[in-house]
């Protein structure tokens, strides 16, 4: 199945990110390198959320294909925005522990109130709320944010947050 039906390409994603002292992003660079096949034009599109999901003035997508002897890729449990979104949730956990913010609030902060690069409104957006609704329902602010600090018995309970979307 998986070397005649698709599979999902290899990536190595590269992200780099800068914000000031009141943990607004001032800067994002995301690089991934991916493979194709000799006969095919996919591009795994992990970049695409990256440059619209949060407010910043200064952002670098940029893709680099290699073509290898192996099947097409192809969409596989997901679109490539997928694993793309997952590099950067997680690089904006790390920046908003370095920073000493609240990884909700850091998103909060860097919400994108219109798309960043075409300044136009969204037609509907309510990923403010949804972040205030889930929070409440989690129960987010009675957690313990320092990593490894949760437990039921002998096993670690993690509590983390980040986006999803797809464009």
């Amino acid at each position: 199945m998986f070397s005649s039906c698709g599979h999902r390409p290899r990536t190595i994603q590269k992200l780099a990110l800068g914000a000031d002292k009141e943990g607004k992003l001032t800067a994002v660079r995301h690089h991934t390198d991916t493979e194709t096949s000799f006969v095919g034009d996919h591009t795994e599109p992990c970049g695409n959320i990256t440059k619209m999901l949060y407010a910043c003035p200064n952002v670098e997508i940029k893709h680099q294909i290699a073509r290898i002897n192996a099947s097409t890729p192809t969409p596989m449990r997901g679109p490539g925005e997928t694993s793309g979104t997952y590099a950067l949730e997680a690089a904006l956990d790390e920046l908003a522990v370095k920073a000493g913010i609240d990884p909700l609030e850091f998103r909060i902060i860097n919400h994108a109130d219109k798309h960043p690069q075409s300044d136009k409104p969204w037609s509907s957006k309510h990923l403010i709320e949804c972040y205030q609704r889930a929070a409440d329902a989690f129960g987010w602010q009675n957690r313990d944010p320092r990593p490894g600090s949760m437990r039921e018995g002998d096993e670690l309970i993690g509590w983390g947050m980040a986006t999803a979307t797809y464009p």
